[in-house]
């Protein structure tokens, strides 16, 4: 699998890469500076190193290769990094199939099709006397004219084909193309016509800036008062943020993204300074939307409206945030006292209250101070849970203070920090007037009823289908493949098999616990292993996907190259009986990764070591260089899993 990464980042260096984004200084072989991924300005722990060609912040622990660095600064997937990493190093990638060059033909006319209708659109609110009622709304709104500017604001004629006739008679883009941008509607006996009239118009950019769809908010008194462009090959509305291509550094400089409902909201919010600022095009958040929101910060908050859909919503958009599997391992005790694992949220979640109900921008606009000090006191996810599941209850009631309970008892047992968890069940217990005691034992008594079922990994994992043959097979005249690595070996047991994945998910945070020096090199997480792209890219797009994600499935759903990569790593394992035999070869493979990463920080910290121009550093360092020693020597000698004390009683795989 590795192959065409490699020769990209050989013909890129990462220091002269990250230089255009981040300043560097020279220290000794290595280069330092600030993070870009989390706010700070006094301590430079950003480290670029050329002999390895990656990168590492010793604060953050944000690691990898120039590959990791574009997706993470500029929010890409990885496909989209490949292509233009490729286009910069002049790396030819793999010929792509007929129907795909067809694809991204399409969407570049489709592209073209939407810039042309934006300066349509845009020429009709500045300075067509068309717009005038379109001008006076804007005025009405208070947007200025730097603002109008930056989000291309438009205006939509009332007229059935004023935009269509441009377009094909001046432009030259044909019907079916118009209709296929979602700019147009075909009519078996009218033919084709305009979808927006009379509408002040909001362009639709994604994260690199392109217009890839049309919002339209109607100046009558007609329904619907908002609409946008439909679904096209460019746009789909659950996986796009608006305003996000304005906001993305300064969501990254101040590690807060403040989601709003409004396209007027985002507008007067960056108007007014306020640059963090985005809008999700619908009522709630999707996972794709927070897959966006989480490369880019760590502090979430959600201010969308007070109403009754607009609490509906927030709430639907807390169920996203937090459903996303990722974040660091924690051991937590249960209610029985059984310690087990739990994820922590890598994203901190707040809500923000707005004074008297009002909007964002009716806010931002009466005084700035105000949005400042309702950011400043927006309420921890928890506070809202509790305030909204409880609002319909009688909580004088015996019958009210089960449900509340029981509604608010499964939020509980997520939370993994236990002080927290203890402040909560406080509360609660305060709030419906009864002991702390009896919602521990309704905690305890759910945990007993979720033990009883099988769990969800168990029924996937008795359900995996036969591999299918790879389409990345050999073909007459091509090169030999290469024979799978170690990484390809225990990512296919971790995708494959969720027993492997928890056995070895464990066993890394356990092994890193021991080493306290080392907890600012290493994370302890599987992400780490892997030094090939490909392979990290593919792990991160498994634990994004639904926990239920069927695996051979979920590989043809993906974009390629990645579908044929993920194709090849699960056709190394074919579903087997013995459970015990996978997650010990899983375990085994995994422990031969560790030690390469412990070598591979072994020689960098030794080199640091020797070019330290501090006798504080210099111990530090030193301090490291033994830890990572005595961690490697442990990893060198077999010891049975404590996790699996029986592993032949595992059934089910």
């Amino acid at each position: 699998m590795p192959g065409v990464t490699d020769q990209i980042k050989e013909k890129i260096d990462i220091v002269e890469f990250i230089s255009a984004y981040v300043p560097l200084r020279k220290t000794g072989r290595s280069y330092v500076g600030f993070c870009p991924f989390h706010p700070n300005t006094r301590t430079p722990a950003f480290h670029v190193f050329p002999d390895t060609q990656s990168f590492h912040c010793f604060s953050c622990k944000a690691s990898g290769t120039v590959f990791d660095f574009l997706m993470r600064r500029e929010g890409l997937e990885f496909r989209e990094a490949l292509e233009r990493l490729a286009q910069r190093a002049g790396v030819q990638l793999h010929p792509r199939t007929e129907a795909e060059e067809q694809l991204d033909r399409l969407r570049t006319r489709l592209l073209e099709v939407n810039a042309a209708a934006a300066a349509f659109f845009r020429h009709m609110l500045v300075k067509s006397q068309r717009g005038e009622e379109a001008r006076a709304y804007v005025a009405k709104r208070r947007i200025n004219d730097a603002a109008s500017e930056a989000f291309l604001l438009g205006y939509a004629p009332d007229d059935w084909s004023l935009l269509l006739t441009y377009l094909t008679e001046r432009r030259g883009f044909s019907p079916e193309e118009i209709e296929a941008a979602g700019l147009a509607i075909h009519h078996e006996t009218r033919g084709y016509y305009d979808r927006f009239r009379n509408r002040l118009m909001f362009p639709i950019r994604n994260a690199n800036g392109d217009i890839v769809a049309f919002g339209g908010r109607a100046l009558g008194d007609v329904q619907p008062k908002y609409m946008n462009s439909p679904q096209t090959p460019l746009f789909d509305k659950g996986k796009v943020l608006y305003g996000l291509d304005l906001a993305r550094d300064a969501i990254r400089q101040s590690d807060a993204t403040v989601i709003v409902e409004g396209y007027v909201d985002v507008i007067i919010a960056h108007q007014y300074g306020f640059r963090n600022v985005v809008a999700p095009l619908g009522a709630a958040l999707t996972a794709d939307h927070v897959a966006l929101v989480k490369k880019l910060s760590h502090r979430v908050y959600l201010a969308l409206d007070a109403d009754a859909a607009g609490v509906r919503a927030t709430l639907k958009g807390l169920q996203a945030l937090q459903s996303q599997p990722e974040g660091e391992l924690t051991a937590v005790i249960s209610p029985q006292g059984i310690i087990r694992l739990q994820r922590l949220q890598d994203v901190e979640i707040r809500i923000l209250t707005l004074p008297d109900g009002k909007d964002p921008d009716e806010v931002i606009q009466e005084d700035p101070d105000q949005w400042r000090s309702a950011l400043a006191a927006a309420r921890p996810a928890m506070d809202f849970y509790i305030e909204t599941l409880t609002s319909d209850l009688d909580l004088s009631s015996g019958r009210g203070k089960t449900d509340a309970v029981e509604r608010i008892a499964p939020l509980l047992a997520q939370i993994a920090n236990p002080v927290e968890q203890a402040h909560y069940i406080q509360r609660l217990a305060r709030l419906i007037d009864i002991k702390e005691e009896h919602i521990l034992a309704a905690l305890r008594s759910r945990a007993r009823q979720e033990g009883q079922r099988r769990s969800p990994d168990q029924t996937r994992a008795a359900n995996v289908p036969a591999p299918q043959a790879s389409e990345s097979a050999q073909r007459p005249g091509d090169a030999a493949p290469s024979p799978p690595t170690q990484e390809e070996y225990l990512l296919g047991w971790i995708i494959r098999y969720p027993a492997a994945r928890a056995a070895v998910e464990e066993k890394l945070h356990n092994d890193l616990a021991q080493y306290p020096a080392l907890q600012s090199l290493m994370s302890g997480t599987v992400d780490e292993l892997f030094t090939h792209d490909e392979c990290r890219a593919l792990w991160r797009a498994w634990i994004a996907a639904p926990a239920d994600s069927d695996p051979d499935a979920w590989a043809a759903s993906l974009d390629a190259p990645l579908d044929a990569a993920a194709r090849r790593v699960l056709g190394l394992h074919a579903p087997q009986p013995q459970a015990y035999r996978i997650v010990t070869d899983a375990m085994e493979c995994a422990t031969i990764l560790q030690r390469d990463v412990a070598k591979r920080w072994l020689a960098r910290i030794a080199r640091m070591q020797a070019e330290a121009t501090s006798e504080a550093e210099r111990e530090t360092l030193l301090d490291q260089l033994v830890q990572i020693k005595r961690f490697i020597n442990m990893l060198s000698i077999p010891r049975r899993s404590s996790a699996y004390v029986d592993l032949h009683a595992l059934h089910g795989i």
